[in-house]
């Protein structure tokens, strides 16, 4: 996966299999790293929610901020500013802050899912990477051989605990499918295609926005996997 070039990565949802909604995960690289926007429209399990998870990474694949909101009954708002500089890590929710020490390498849920593919671990080896408020241990699994889209890959699987989560990785580096346990039943992300975006130029803070083209609005390449 070519992190240089602006992407949009679409994946189809489903619940105890049945059709669940859909979420966008976009790609947006910047001269200081990585902008991730996860969006959500989740139809089950009830109640339905729409989710928006932003993460600015560094080089490193470290976070310097998150951001979340999620809306279902009522809505839940939560910011994080990772100041390695500083040794803390600022945590806003509601009308709550909370600071905790930054004593090592902390990731947000968004920025993990970058972190796994990454690793370098050997089938059988795992990891402990630190969460805001806690940890998750990663271990690798076998290789599968699974159908993706209309052709068979080999994907590489890591088992995240605690929730006892399944990523799978496709050759080319991209996050391909997620299971989770949710309720009674498993809950799964499945990357359906992969889009090239044009660059966009980002604004910098003081900086006047200008009008974007419709050169650089428009997707230059669509890649599906179904």
């Amino acid at each position: 996966m070519d992190l240089a070039v602006a992407q949009l990565l679409r994946y189809s949802l489903r619940y105890g299999g049945h059709p669940a909604g859909e979420q966008r995960l976009s790609l947006e690289p910047y001269p200081g790293g990585l902008h991730l926007t996860l969006e959500a429209q989740v139809e089950l399990p009830l109640p339905k929610t729409r989710q928006r998870w932003e993460s600015e990474l560094d080089l490193k694949g470290l976070p310097r901020r998150y951001r979340e909101r999620v809306e279902g009954n009522g809505a839940r708002v939560m910011e994080v500013v990772f100041s390695r500089e500083d040794g803390l890590v600022m945590v806003s929710q509601g009308k709550e802050d909370l600071a905790l020490p930054y004593l090592e390498d902390m990731y947000d849920p968004l920025s993990l899912i970058f972190a796994v593919g990454r690793l370098g671990l050997e089938v059988g080896e795992a990891a402990r990477l630190a969460l805001v408020g806690g940890r998750a241990y990663v271990e690798r699994l076998p290789d599968q051989r699974l159908e993706v889209g209309q052709e068979e890959k080999t994907l590489r699987v890591y088992r995240l605990r605690p929730g006892l989560s399944l990523l799978f990785f496709d050759p080319e580096g991209y996050p391909v499918r997620l299971t989770q346990k949710v309720g009674e039943h498993i809950f799964e992300a499945e990357l359906v295609a992969v889009e090239e975006l044009a660059a966009q130029r980002r604004v910098v803070a003081g900086e006047p926005a200008k009008e974007k083209s419709a050169a650089n609005r428009r997707r230059r390449r669509r890649r599906r996997y179904v």
